[in-house]
C-alpha cells in the first residue's frame, strides 16, 4: 500500500493482504488462549472480549449459516478476510488444535487460522463444505460462518455477509484515508472509522 498526502490528509493508493514476520518488540497483535488450552485467538491489541465467557460458548449448540459463494478447492479465498478486516472492528483469527476438534468444535476453513468475528460472550468464524457431487471444479467448495454463543448467529449472518460480499467483487481494492484527530465529522468520509491516538482512519470500498 501506498499513502499519498492530498493537503492535510493521506490516501491509499492501491491495497492488499499481506503477511510478515512481526518486529521484535512489536505492540500488536495478541494471542490469547481461552481456558482449556484448544483454541486461540490472534487479535488486535485493541479487540476486547472475555475469554472464560466466550470459552463457555463453546458448549452451546453451533449455528451454521451457508452463503452462495462457490470456489474451486486450490482456489484463495483469504480475501474474506480482508474484506471483514475493512468493514468491523471484531474481527480476529482463530486457531483450534486437534483436541478441540476431536472435541467436537466445528472445523474452521483453516485450523490454524480463519477468519472470525468476536463478542463478549460470542463469535462466528469461517467455514466451509465440500459438495463431492458438484462436476464444476470451480464450485466445488461453498463458504459459510459457523457461530456459537447467545449473538453466535447475528455474527454468523454478519460473517457470511461479508462472504457474499468479497463473492460478488473479488478484485475490489479497499480504500483508506488518515484524517488528523480534530478533523471534523462533516469531512470525514463515509466508510468504517477507527480512532487512534493522533489520527482517524477510514476504510472503505466505496
Amino acid at each position: 500500500m501506498i499513502l499519498i498526502r492530498r493537503g492535510d490528509t493521506l490516501a491509499s493508493e492501491g491495497m492488499e493482504l499481506c503477511g510478515f514476520v512481526p518486529i521484535v518488540g512489536q505492540d500488536g497483535e495478541r494471542t490469547t488462549t481461552l481456558p482449556g488450552d484448544t483454541v486461540r485467538l490472534h487479535h488486535d491489541q485493541d479487540l476486547r472480549f472475555d475469554a472464560e465467557r466466550l470459552n463457555e460458548a463453546f458448549s452451546t449448540p453451533v449455528t451454521e449459516v451457508w452463503s452462495e459463494a462457490r470456489i474451486g478447492r486450490q482456489e484463495s479465498f483469504d480475501g474474506v478476510w480482508l474484506r471483514a478486516t475493512v468493514c468491523e472492528d471484531a474481527v480476529c483469527r482463530i486457531e483450534v488444535t486437534d483436541q478441540a476438534l476431536k472435541d467436537g468444535v466445528r472445523r474452521p476453513a483453516i485450523p490454524l487460522r480463519s477468519v472470525a468475528l468476536v463478542s463478549k460472550n460470542s463469535l462466528a468464524y469461517l467455514v466451509l463444505t465440500i459438495d463431492e457431487q458438484e462436476a464444476d471444479p470451480t464450485r466445488q467448495v461453498r463458504l459459510g460462518a459457523a457461530g456459537y454463543g447467545p449473538d453466535g448467529t447475528t455474527l454468523a449472518k454478519k460473517l457470511a455477509a461479508h462472504i457474499t460480499a468479497w463473492e460478488a467483487d473479488r478484485d475490489a481494492v479497499p480504500h483508506l484515508t488518515v484524517h488528523p484527530m480534530d478533523t471534523a465529522d462533516t469531512h470525514i468520509p463515509e466508510g468504517h472509522s477507527i480512532a487512534k491516538k493522533d489520527s482517524r482512519i477510514v476504510l472503505s470500498y466505496t
